[in-house]
């Protein structure tokens, strides 16, 4: 008995990390399609220290958190940045060329002695998260999985001779379900079969503009086109894969064929926004709080006593 009890408490510790380590909270950063962290330095308790060095520390503090915040990124349903760090020995490379190469920003020191250092980290380019994860995930490595995206997947069938459509942004609203961003995004069918990610590129071009955008109003979705120029497609997202989309089936054909004509011309000027309600995205495997009983008059009173 004692040790179906301890079996039992170990299960829900490792299922309660396991969600926890799922958890995103910060879908501004999809929005800004860049990644913005502060390291701070610096001696105030001294009154000489050589102000090159501090600088270098604040650096150093603010990679150390933009590699901590990067590893906590959603890479796609079901796994973040860092459950696939291991997969290819290439990926820690790659990312940290990216990291030594964000720009970065320094402040004079105030009245403290602090010194601050600001760094944006950029996700779309052809130097950024994406670029670094993707082509990690391209290099062959020994007796390690050949990628953990989409690029070697056939994906849904389109008819070769049908034309592409002429509208150049296609928008997603998704604004009524709790999806999440992430920085591959998936896009199925209705029977299960993948449309579009954005891995499947093959151009060398593929990261030099973010093929899929987010946005949080749809004012901002269908700025700067004509109306004939955006369609918006009807969608839904499961309860169970907050980070994949599922387009409706009277719009997977057009989809599908707007998604072909992207992946065989990146640089022109198409691509899918995803219009979402960051106030959905919470942390996963947290129960909210349970609310204090209200006190009513008709409690069943104790019996008078005779």
């Amino acid at each position: 008995m004692k040790l179906a009890i301890r079996l039992a408490i170990i299960l829900c510790l490792i299922t309660a990390c396991s969600l926890r380590a799922d958890s995103f909270s910060e879908p501004e950063i999809f929005i800004a399609q860049k990644l913005e962290v502060f390291g701070l330095a610096g001696i105030p308790w001294e009154t000489e220290y050589s102000h090159d060095e501090e600088r270098s520390r604040a650096w150093m503090d603010a990679l150390h958190h933009a590699y901590e915040k990067v590893l906590s990124l959603p890479l796609m349903e079901g796994k973040l940045v860092r459950h696939v760090m291991q997969t290819n020995a290439a990926l820690k490379e790659r990312l940290g060329l990216v990291l030594m190469s964000a720009p970065k920003y320094f402040q004079q020191a105030d009245a403290s002695g602090l010194i601050r250092c600001r760094l944006e980290l950029p996700l779309t380019g052809k130097l950024s998260v994406r670029s670094a994860l993707y082509l990690a995930a391209m290099r062959p490595q020994p007796l390690q999985p050949i990628s953990f995206l989409a690029s070697w997947s056939a994906g849904l069938k389109v008819d070769e001779k049908a034309p592409a459509p002429d509208f150049k942004r296609i928008i997603v609203d998704v604004r009524g379900s709790s999806f999440e961003p992430s920085l591959f995004p998936r896009f199925f069918d209705q029977t299960g079969m993948l449309i579009f990610q954005e891995s499947m590129v093959p151009s060398g071009e593929r990261f030099s503009r973010p093929a899929v955008r987010f946005e949080s109003d749809i004012r901002k979705a269908r700025a700067d086109l004509k109306e004939e120029e955006t369609m918006t497609a009807a969608a839904r997202v499961s309860g169970l894969a907050v980070r994949d989309i599922s387009i409706d089936h009277s719009d997977t054909d057009v989809f599908a064929r707007f998604c072909r004509e992207l992946i065989r011309n990146p640089l022109q000027e198409r691509e899918i926004v995803v219009v979402f309600n960051p106030q959905s995205v919470r942390p996963s495997g947290k129960l909210g709080k349970t609310e204090a009983p209200v006190d009513t008059e008709e409690k069943t009173k104790k019996p008078a006593e005779k």
